[in-house]
This record gives structure tokens, sequence and C-alpha cells, in this order.
């Protein structure tokens, strides 16, 4: 039985290197983007998440303040997903900033307000954030 040749044993070698590297590279540049994503989100929510102090009265005008930042910081996050979980991680986005369902709206925050129809807007503002939070899990 003939053993493999040098010369192939030192590509395979040479590839298995390679693709760990790679996979390695991956793995921290990916922990820094979920670092990064996480304290944005913190940064400009942390009054309401994980938890609310004293929920605004007018939820409208601080989400849509802080909606720049965490735009900026879901598209530079989203760029760090698989392709696979992008698309989940942008819908995830969607339902946190319109409660439409319509790809057209932006910034329909009535899921946060309190109505007769939606009487704990506060839970669904904290499920909403901790859906976009597990994209960028803590690894």
């Amino acid at each position: 039985m003939d053993s493999i040749p040098t010369g192939a044993f030192t590509l395979i070698a040479t590839l298995v290197g390679v693709l760990g590297a790679f996979a390695v590279q991956r793995f921290v540049a990916f922990r820094a983007a979920s670092a990064k994503f996480r304290t944005a989100v913190i940064g400009e929510l942390g009054a309401l998440y994980p938890h609310v102090g004293q929920w605004p009265s007018d939820i409208d005008a601080f989400l849509r303040r802080a909606f720049p930042n965490l735009q900026v910081a879901v598209a530079e996050f989203s760029e760090s997903l698989p392709k696979r979980r992008r698309a989940e991680f942008l819908a995830a986005w969607h339902a946190f900033h319109c409660d439409t369902g319509r790809a057209v709206d932006s910034q329909v925050y009535h899921h946060y307000m309190p109505f007769h129809s939606n009487s704990n807007p506060q839970a669904t503002f904290q499920a909403n954030v901790a859906r976009l939070l597990a994209f960028a899990r803590e690894t």
C-alpha cells in the first residue's frame, strides 16, 4: 500500500491551513461587527432596552431621532452576516421600524404606541429589539 506522496500531502496541508485561517478571520470580523452593532443599538435605545426606564410620552419622536444612527449600524452589520441570514436580519429591522408590512413604508411606529388593540407596546418593542440583537449574539 502506497502512502500519500509528499507533494499531495503538502498541498492538502496548505489548503487546510488557508481555509482555517479564512474561517478564523471571518469569525473575528463577525465578533467585532457584532460588538459594534450591540454597542450602537444600546447607545441609541439604552433608556428603553433591556429594561424600560421611563417610556417616552412621544415614542415616535424618540425613535425618529435614533433611526439614522440605527440605520447606519444595521447597514454595516448586515454586511457581516452570511447572505442566508441577511434577509432575515433585514426583515427583523423592517419589523422594528415599520408596522405596516409594506416595504415602501419607513418609520411607522404605531406598534409602540398604546392603543386599545395594542395593550402592551413596550413588550412589542422589547421583542423587536431582542430579535435584532439575536443576530449579533455574543460569541
